[in-house]
């Protein structure tokens, strides 16, 4: 018993230590996820705002230029002398040095129709210019891969303004002061786009270093709360658990000891008891008949008290877990026959006909022969004991209609059970209601004549309970005014489980 509860108390500390390790798994899962997603958002993030950031450091020197053009052309005796310096050619010289010198750094100026073959979009570059076209928001972006690593391409739109139409405004097809063609374009047209490649690996590497560690950091809160939680359930739940286990085992064996007091107290006298009787119904003297009457009835009641005394002790027993069920080889004739043996004085001394029959198809059974024959008892005893003269009671055993297990049927011609106690009287200390002018209301809960009770509600219950340790199940039909059928399924080879020690049945 001791080693049992080591074990089961291993087993409890194993089923919480896989559950913590499946439930601080599943956490960590999640939060690499959760945090794959959010330190994917910050990298976006960051990267975005460096990028606008550099988008409006080259828009400053563009306005700058932009708003010194009269200063850089005009000389200062006040003539103008073009210089050949204009936003333009300020905005990509500070771009290309800026490539030149940032590594993995692009920024370049595009355009629809590029006036050099260095203005020329690529496909990134025309989906903004297209963006811009149509009309929306002033900025376009997306994460790409270029040379096998990840960057972001951002792009900003440049707008025609007042200064912008020297070179780019009416009339078109005349030559600008730079020698190229005028388009024609007015003020809010979209001249082009600055286009930018920010490398992003930098970022990439921090974020997978802060999600490390952050995950390191997690799984050591988790693993420290794991030893946290064993060690308060192993003092508050195991510990009160094993003492609950000694206290338990103490008690079963207390009620184990008090059951074989009762059977050797109790069974002992009644069987004494009956014995002189049927010695004093033998024996050649001269009997007045009310004193026949008398021992019938010592008899009578004995053979009661016994059988209420049997059942009490097999349900404690069964409860406590001390009830065997033992599989050996049955022969079911032998047990229908030592079942009849108790329940043909009944059906004489009453005037009931018993009849039995057992299908010769039946093979030995693999099943608990004892058990089988309490089965048989409780349910042919009731039907007898609860039928009234000139009334039928058979009991029949056959195989199956899909075969593999064993119906055993007994019948009787009693006053039936009412619908809601059909359930009702396969409960411990359950008793049916009485029906009105009836002398029998069903087997197992079921009223004589005068009203009372004789069975003690435990007969139905214990050939159920033996049932299902068999592995079978238990059916009942009723007719009130007619009669009740009573059939008990078994298969031929019972493999009753609850009979290993970790379930506690054998004790």
């Amino acid at each position: 018993m001791g080693t049992k509860k080591r074990y089961s108390m291993r087993m409890l500390s194993l089923r919480v230590a896989v559950a913590v390790i499946v439930v601080v798994g599943c956490a960590g899962a999640a939060y690499v996820l959760w945090s794959g997603a959010v330190q994917q958002e910050t990298v976006h993030s960051k990267v975005l705002t460096e990028a606008r950031t550099l988008n409006k450091e080259m828009q400053a020197a563009w306005d700058y230029i932009d708003e010194a053009q009269t200063a850089i052309n005009t000389d200062k005796d006040g003539t103008y002398d073009f210089k050949n310096v204009y936003c333009a050619v300020a905005g990509k010289g500070i771009a290309r040095r800026f490539t030149q010198n940032a590594d993995g750094y692009v920024i370049r100026y595009v355009r629809e129709n590029p006036r050099t073959g260095s203005d020329a979009p690529d496909d990134f570059e025309q989906r903004a210019l297209n963006h811009f076209t149509v009309g929306g928001s002033t900025e376009y972006y997306e994460m790409a891969e270029m040379d096998g690593q990840p960057v972001f391409r951002y792009s900003s739109v440049l707008l025609v303004r007042n200064n912008c139409l020297d070179c780019h405004g009416a009339p078109a097809g005349e030559k600008d002061v730079t020698g190229f063609i005028k388009e024609g374009m007015e003020i809010g047209d979209v001249a082009g786009a600055v286009s930018m490649v920010i490398p992003v690996k930098s970022y990439v590497k921090g974020a997978g270093e802060e999600q490390t560690r952050s995950l390191v950091f997690f799984v050591g809160l988790a693993l420290v709360v794991a030893v946290v939680l064993s060690l308060l359930l192993r003092r508050w739940v195991a510990a009160p658990l094993e003492q609950a286990n000694r206290q338990l085992a103490s008690e079963n064996e207390e009620q184990s000891n008090f059951l074989a007091i009762m059977s050797h107290e109790l069974r002992t006298p009644l069987s004494s008891i009956i014995a002189f009787t049927d010695i004093w119904d033998k024996s050649d003297r001269e009997k007045d008949p009310e004193e026949e009457r008398l021992v019938g009835k010592i008899r009578d009641n004995s053979h009661t008290l016994l059988n209420m005394v049997n059942n009490t002790i097999d349900v404690a027993r069964l409860e406590a877990g001390r009830l065997e069920v033992t599989l050996d080889e049955v022969d079911l004739v032998d047990v229908m026959g030592a079942a009849m043996a108790v329940a043909e004085p009944l059906a004489m001394k009453k005037g009931v006909t018993l009849t039995k029959s057992v299908d010769s198809a039946i093979p030995v059974m693999h099943s608990d022969g004892e058990a089988l024959r309490k089965i048989l008892v409780n349910l042919a005893t009731n039907a007898v004991k609860f039928t009234d003269e000139g009334g039928t009671v058979t009991v029949s055993a056959r195989m199956a209609e899909r075969g593999g297990a064993v119906e055993l049927e007994v019948a009787d011609t009693g006053a039936g059970i009412a619908p809601e106690d059909r359930e009702r009287i396969f409960e411990k200390f359950s008793q049916a209601k009485a029906t009105a002018g009836s002398g029998a209301v069903g087997a197992g809960g079921r009223y004589d004549k005068a009203g009372k009770a004789p069975g003690s509600g435990l007969g139905l219950y214990l050939v159920k309970s033996l049932t299902e340790r068999l592995g079978g199940k238990v059916r009942l039909r009723s007719t009130v005014g007619k009669g009740s059928v009573f059939t008990v399924t078994v298969p031929v080879e019972s493999t009753e489980a609850s009979t290993d020690e970790e379930d506690g049945i054998r004790g």
